[in-house]
């Protein structure tokens, strides 16, 4: 049993990193200019910490967003 909580608890998360880096993609994709700290995202999109360090994660690694040396998520 608990193991099948645990697949769907991962299940969950992953469909909810998904969701937020498509949202997050299609803001900056709207405000070319945006550029936000991960306390400011996670305020803006209302989302945990890890969810939203994730899917900014998610969106670094595919090339759509870079990191500014101050610490600032920007479209790459």
């Amino acid at each position: 049993m608990q193991l099948i909580r645990a697949r769907l608890e991962a299940r969950r998360d992953i469909n909810a990193v998904r969701e937020l880096s498509s949202q997050i993609e299609a803001e900056y994709m709207e405000m070319p200019g945006l550029s936000v700290t991960l306390p400011q995202a996670q305020r803006l999109w209302t989302a945990d910490r890890h969810t939203c360090q994730t899917a900014f994660d998610l969106l670094v690694a595919r090339g759509v967003l870079k990191m500014s040396v101050k610490g600032r998520f920007v479209r790459a």
